[in-house]
């Protein structure tokens, strides 16, 4: 089955009362979301400045003030309960239709559980993707779901939420963190995206796939990556402006790097960029293609989308769909 002959409008008929399920409690975690993280941050600058209200309002009108703090935080933890019944309900039923709406659209295609995930520390470290010369090399990393393709599943695209950098280092910081830990777990869940993924870096696809450069060409394509500069890689010109006008590359070796970015392989990864409409990283290491890009909505996730016109579905559909096809269309698979 290919994109071409799914009917995303009746099959999206055919689910709509679970997609409405979904929606529904998306906006029910997104209100108590709100709520909740705002009485926290409002906790919080209560506690910090509690010493500077007291000097400003005098013991008796502080006293009417505190007086009002207990119904405030019984509130909160009320709130805070049905946040998590909330959150719980919501990711159960998104999973359930996310499932059933890829065995209609991509039968080929095996979803995998978190609990199956292969996605890992070590391998997100391995590409070289989320590491920074400046920060912590450890990652922090939450996987919400996978999906196996190709024969004998040597192609595998992880949904994951990665944290690193400065936030991982100074959240150990006896002041600073503090700081991090209001940001991440107060500050950023009102505005990220996806709740669930508010303390991460990044939250995207993340795929991985054993190549044969090796074999085809008699060399290790070795660490070269689409990113900001990362550890002490060194910027390499190439000549196709279309390519460097999306595309910054960086590589221990400039031959390695001028060896495997043909004119031929960066017209592919220029044409890959375009159809995902979005930037795309890549990494070549150790026998192996890493590919990540930014998704905030999460890759294996329902987006919001207006019901009706089979949107919804062909989105998700489309990016899985890429995402499977990237080695063979950068020829390395």
């Amino acid at each position: 089955m290919t994109m071409e002959t799914i009917d995303f409008k009746a099959l999206e008929a055919e689910l709509h009362d679970e997609l409405v399920r979904v929606e529904r409690w998306r906006r029910v975690v997104r209100m108590l979301g709100v709520a909740v993280y705002s009485l926290v941050f409002g906790w919080f600058m209560f506690v910090l400045f509690g010493g500077a209200l007291l000097a400003r309002l005098g013991w008796q009108d502080y006293g009417a003030l505190t007086r009002t703090v207990v119904p405030v935080f019984i509130g909160l933890v009320v709130l805070s309960f049905a946040l998590t019944r909330s959150l719980s309900a919501f990711r159960e039923r998104e999973t359930a239709a996310m499932r059933r709406a890829m065995q209609a659209m991509l039968p080929g295609v095996r979803f995998l559980p978190p609990s199956e995930c292969e996605a890992d520390n070590s391998l997100l470290t391995g590409s070289r993707l989320f590491t920074v010369s400046y920060g912590d090399p450890r990652l922090a990393m939450d996987c919400y779901g996978e999906v196996e393709a190709g024969s004998g599943g040597t192609l595998r695209v992880a949904d994951v939420g990665v944290s690193y950098g400065w936030m991982n280092r100074w959240q150990y910081h006896p002041v600073m963190g503090y700081v991090v830990m209001v940001y991440r777990h107060v500050l950023r869940p009102l505005f990220a995206s996806r709740m669930e993924s508010s303390a991460h870096n990044f939250r995207g696809m993340f795929g991985w796939c054993r190549t044969h450069l090796e074999d085809k060409a008699g060399y290790l394509a070795h660490h070269v990556q689409a990113l900001q500069k990362r550890f002490h890689a060194r910027l390499v010109r190439l000549e196709d402006p279309e390519f460097e006008r999306r595309f910054v590359v960086y590589a221990d070796s400039e031959v390695s790097a001028r060896m495997l970015l043909t004119p031929a392989m960066m017209r592919r990864m220029t044409a890959l960029r375009d159809a995902f409409g979005r930037d795309l990283m890549f990494s070549f290491s150790r026998g192996c293609l890493y590919y990540a890009a930014s998704m905030p909505q999460g890759f294996l996730r329902l987006r919001p989308a207006s019901l009706g016109g089979g949107r919804m579905l062909e989105t998700v559909c489309n990016d899985i769909t890429l995402s499977g096809r990237v080695a063979d269309e950068l020829g390395v698979s």
